[in-house]
């Protein structure tokens, strides 16, 4: 989609209107196929299948044709969207992306509490100056189970994290040209990042491809991913800063491959990583050693019970079936190792880690070693250049 692969990520924030026009321009190297493509966000909250992007409910672009979608995004969290014309076939060519909804308590006045404005916004309590209930964010956990923010045990005496200051770590040391957000609206900022990394798991097999170009029928069965990619991309190209180009066959230099991997936190910093398997025929284990792992989300909802009790958890290694998403905080600050001072003997700036698969056969490109899915974590003296990818470590 757009000659990447994946393809192009959407983020954007709560209360957002979004919309996609899709336009099906064909294949020129298969001028005899006819195929219909849509645009399906998967595990998204969608108020009416016809935008839902399921042929069988909503409609489908034929070539020559433009759809616009059209969302309001309701829930924070890490989504994914695909094709949903023949899945196997159109994900496996490239038709996937990820996509992700920055959550309402990032726009938090800098020292406003976080418990407060999350009652605020599930219409438990509100302010004087706006007693109106929005209904799109009211959340009573004894009455809907879906509730998607509930407030943390304990109330207000219990709860009392503000929204962190710009220029800032979570941990409060000094960080200019950073501002810490949230993975989701907790209400006691105990998903607080200060830099953030979309990463996409998935895998291309080249033999389906090219049966695809030619004019075999493509045997679903026989799919067998033969490289294993992060953001399009196996090892060493994942810690390449930039885009990468490729020849196309039109004898011409092609972006496609625009995200690296490479993940860069500033010491004593905290670094949120949003995963998806895209994959339809694997599934994907990352691993990491020395920095320690904190989950937090699950398929797009905060690791949190009905009754407010925090369920996330410190783990080394996270795996994701085809379609699942997870949010994790690498966690380089002193909460992470569990003492003051510990940070900086642990994860001082010049430290290089690594997350991998410890799947040894996806730690190859096909039939070379020391490939696939890995990438590097760098402990920054400072972070410049923005909070994701395209940052400086410095």
């Amino acid at each position: 989609m757009n000659g990447n692969i994946p393809a192009p990520l959407a983020a954007f924030d709560e209360d957002d209107e979004f919309f996609l026009t899709l336009t099906n321009v064909g294949m020129i190297m298969r001028p005899d196929l006819f195929e219909q493509h849509t645009v399906h966000f998967h595990g998204y909250p969608n108020a009416s299948s016809f935008y839902d992007g399921v042929p069988d409910a909503s409609v489908a672009i034929n070539i020559g044709a433009s759809f616009t979608y059209y969302y309001l995004a309701p829930d924070a969290g890490t989504y994914f969207w695909h094709c949903h014309i023949t899945p196997p076939e159109h994900l496996q060519m490239g038709m996937v992306g990820q996509l992700f909804v920055r959550p309402r308590q990032d726009r938090v006045p800098s020292g406003g509490s976080l418990y407060t404005y999350l009652g605020y916004q599930n219409g438990i309590s509100e302010p004087a100056t706006n007693p109106t209930v929005d209904l799109r964010t009211a959340c009573s956990p004894a009455a809907d189970i879906l509730c998607s923010a509930t407030l943390p045990v304990g109330g207000a005496t219990a709860n009392t994290a503000t929204r962190a200051a710009a220029n800032t770590l979570c941990s409060g040391a000094s960080a200019p040209g950073l501002t810490p957000n949230y993975v989701y609206n907790d209400g006691d900022g105990s998903t607080c990042y200060d830099v953030e990394y979309p990463i996409q798991m998935h895998g291309f097999d080249p033999n389906f491809h090219f049966v695809g170009m030619t004019f075999n029928p493509e045997m679903f069965v026989d799919m067998k991913d033969k490289y294993f990619l992060l953001n399009g991309r196996s090892y060493p190209d994942t810690v390449a800063a930039g885009p990468q180009a490729t020849v196309s066959s039109d004898g011409q230099m092609h972006y496609s491959q625009p995200l690296p991997a490479i993940i860069n936190i500033p010491a004593g910093g905290r670094a949120a990583l949003r995963l998806v398997n895209l994959s339809v025929s694997e599934y994907h284990t990352l691993q990491t050693l020395g920095v320690p792992m904190k989950e937090v989300g699950f398929n797009a909802k905060l690791l949190r019970d009905q009754g407010g009790m925090n369920t996330e958890f410190y783990t080394n290694s996270i795996t994701l079936g085809g379609g699942e998403s997870l949010d994790v905080i690498l966690d380089a600050s002193d909460a992470g190792c569990g003492s003051v001072g510990c940070a900086a003997r642990l994860y001082p700036a010049g430290s290089v880690f690594y997350v991998y698969s410890p799947n040894l056969d996806h730690l190859s490109n096909d039939a070379e070693n020391f490939g696939g899915m890995m990438t590097e974590v760098h402990i920054c003296t400072s972070v410049t250049g923005g909070n994701t990818f395209g940052n400086t470590c410095n």
